[in-house]
């Protein structure tokens, strides 16, 4: 789903927000088509966090020169990102953003509207942190929303059997791939299919210190 929808922004230059639960590959796709796809861009916010440092962090990624004037390096980096062929800028964690540097993103969406796909992903911190900013009419939040398609994407479901079920298949083809001894994938799987207090299912990084676990 994340592949096919960063795919179709950078093709088309659209933009969306993705939004879900953690643990289920995100960021690990994310990278992984920054590597592996032509002009697709990966920027982690949890690196970056304030204004400056996002100016700095996103001409880096694209590879725009970070010195001099701050805004000579926004307005470098949103030219080249127009004449670029397709690019697309995958913007994860963005709930790590503060105001400022959240509110950048509006302004680069609209340097390269129509040159340029933007994909911003994030856990509920971002959802919260929008749909407040929105629901209160607050700064930038609804023209921003709008920009990202008005839609909070994501692909885990929300009833609890369909959750578990979705983990379960999730899971399961992820450590079936990684693990050489195939007798301990049931146990594996059942084993990261705990909920939790909170009525959350242990994702892929509780499946990846299992497979250590299990390989020694």
């Amino acid at each position: 789903t994340i592949r096919e929808d960063i795919l179709f922004c950078r093709k088309h230059a659209k933009s969306m927000i993705f939004v879900d639960n953690c643990g289920i590959g995100k960021t690990f796709t994310a990278k992984y088509l920054a590597k592996t796809e032509r002009n697709t861009f990966y920027i982690d916010c949890t690196q970056c966090r304030k204004k400056n440092a996002f100016i700095k962090a996103l001409a880096r990624v694209v590879g725009v020169e970070t010195k001099g004037k701050y805004d000579d390096i926004k307005d470098e980096t949103k030219y080249y990102l127009t004449i670029l062929p397709s690019p697309v800028i995958i913007v994860d964690e963005a709930g790590a953003l503060d105001k400022e540097a959240l509110g950048l993103l509006q302004e680069y969406w609209n340097a390269t509207e129509n040159r340029c796909g933007w994909y911003v992903m994030g856990g509920n911190a971002l959802r919260s942190k929008i749909s407040r900013g929105v629901s209160h009419d607050k700064d930038y939040f609804a023209e921003l929303y709008s920009r990202l398609s008005e839609k909070f994407s994501r692909v885990v479901p929300l009833e609890k059997s369909q959750k578990i079920n979705f983990y379960r298949r999730l899971i399961t083809d992820v450590v079936s791939a990684n693990i050489k001894d195939k007798s301990n994938l049931k146990e594996i799987v059942n084993r990261c299919l705990v909920l939790d207090e909170n009525g959350n299912v242990s994702g892929l990084r509780r499946a990846e210190s299992l497979l250590i676990l299990y390989s020694e």
